[in-house]
């Protein structure tokens, strides 16, 4: 019985997905449909307006957001667009970092594939930049970008 279980419970390298899955779509979507699917980020850009600036898309936003997040004492403010901070700062990563471009891991997961053959799960940096207090998203964006060849 253990083994006819182990085949619906996702592996040790794409386990359970964070926050973030992708299905409904029709087929696999190639990296530019999931660039589409993923980069709205509604809730971020209202909080974002909320706290005086508008994002761009640029590496320059993620520095804006991990201000704009770091509460003096309390608790975390961007908690309900923690998930759209991933997928920003994955949607920055692609459209700025030579080679890097969406993937789905098997279990629908979105993850920042780099040309390096490296996969950043966004969605799990930008929780724990949340709850923890670190990676800062400007940190992750620049080791992507220094380590896009690697």
């Amino acid at each position: 019985m253990g083994n006819r279980w182990r085949r619906w419970i996702p592996g040790p390298k794409h386990g359970l997905p964070h926050g973030v899955v992708v299905y409904g779509v029709p087929g696999r979507p190639d990296p530019k449909q999931l660039g589409e699917l993923l980069g709205r980020c509604d809730r971020l850009r209202a909080f974002a307006r909320a706290h005086g600036f508008e994002l761009a898309g640029s590496p320059e936003d993620l520095s804006l957001l991990d201000h704009a997040n770091s509460g003096l004492g309390g608790p975390p403010r961007i908690g309900a667009a923690q998930a759209e901070a991933g997928l920003f700062l994955g949607s920055v990563i692609v459209a700025t970092v030579a080679g890097a471009q969406w993937r789905l891991w098997p279990n629908g997961h979105p993850v920042v594939h780099l040309a390096s053959g490296r996969d950043l799960d966004v969605a799990a940096m930008a929780s724990d930049r949340v709850s923890k207090g670190a990676p800062r998203l400007a940190d992750v964006y620049a080791d992507a970008a220094a380590g896009s060849s690697r």
